[in-house]
């Protein structure tokens, strides 16, 4: 039904309609047919009364929307925008919320909201896929290349084969409690929750000591060229799920796997967010420029350093 292949304007003659997208939705959502989320029955009876489809279990009578349980639950928004939307996202560049806003013709916050929704439900498929085998581990950064200081200490891991090439790759923040901030230096325990938390229990792990792997070297500065040139650089709030939707598309490239069904598929098993807990307060590492007053201050000792 899909393929990645397919050039924007021929998606959306594809999938044009609403009818369209929900009968997708619908396959992605129950690949093996439809089960009732209350008693998971499989019979139904459709309604067709709304903008949407409703289906009512035969047995419980419980009725369900195509869109509850995802992340597309309680959005207005239209799906062949959603759609839209995925399909943007799912491409090797990526897009930015402004840039997605002008193409499917919504408010910046409305596309902001479907873009983060939908890099929650990558960030899901990333949980659920644990690094194996042999696994190498190093340090890396990202932020300003001439003030140390201010980068954001990553931790990068890699399925390596036995050539030695990346087969599944993982980049992830360390909890700010784990890095020396004066030295932005992730300590110990931080390694060892990366170990802990995104790699498989029977995997064999190497960690780096000092120089980043040949292997995963040219996948930092991918992903640095691309955090900068798509969206202008991120900040640590939202790091992560940038991060993570990297590695969902590199990691399927790597599979040869179509990446656009796997894509509809978790944002179609993924239950939605609040626009309050996507916005929450998040602990993050301090920026050095605080404790300056200023960022002109704080960029202003480097270069009396720099002329002394």
């Amino acid at each position: 039904m899909f393929t990645d292949h397919l050039t924007f304007e021929a998606f959306c003659q594809q999938f044009n309609s609403e009818q369209a997208c929900a009968e997708a939705l619908f396959e992605a959502r129950w690949p093996d047919g439809f089960r009732c989320p209350t008693c998971r029955h499989s019979h139904f009876y459709l309604i067709q009364t709304r903008r949407l489809p409703l289906y009512e279990c035969r047995s419980c009578r419980h009725q369900t929307s195509v869109i509850a349980g995802t992340i597309m639950e309680g959005s207005s928004t239209l799906l062949t925008r959603w759609f839209q939307a995925m399909f943007l996202i799912s491409r090797p560049s990526g897009i930015s919320a402004s840039r997605l806003s002008q193409v499917i013709q919504v408010t910046y916050k409305t596309a902001w909201l479907i873009a983060r929704k939908i890099r929650h439900a990558l960030q899901q498929a990333d949980e659920a896929d644990p690094l194996t085998g042999v696994v190498r581990v190093d340090p890396i950064s990202y932020g300003y290349t001439y003030y140390s200081e201010a980068q954001q200490p990553l931790l990068i891991g890699g399925s390596l084969d036995e050539r030695d090439e990346p087969q599944q790759v993982k980049i992830k923040q360390p909890d700010p409690s784990h890095v020396n901030n004066a030295l932005r230096w992730i300590e110990k325990p931080g390694v060892q929750a990366f170990v802990d938390n995104h790699i498989d229990k029977q995997a064999v792990t190497v960690l780096g000591r000092g120089k980043l792997h040949p292997a995963l070297n040219p996948i930092k500065w991918k992903v640095t060229a691309w955090l900068n040139f798509t969206f202008n650089g991120i900040g640590a709030k939202h790091l992560q799920a940038y991060l993570d939707e990297f590695c969902f598309r590199l990691n399927l490239k790597l599979r040869h796997a179509p990446v656009f069904s796997q894509l509809l598929h978790w944002c179609a098993v993924t239950p939605t967010l609040t626009y309050k807990y996507l916005t929450r307060s998040k602990p993050v590492l301090t920026v050095p420029w605080v404790v300056w007053g200023s960022k002109a201050k704080w960029k202003g000792k480097y270069l009396t350093l720099w002329n002394a």
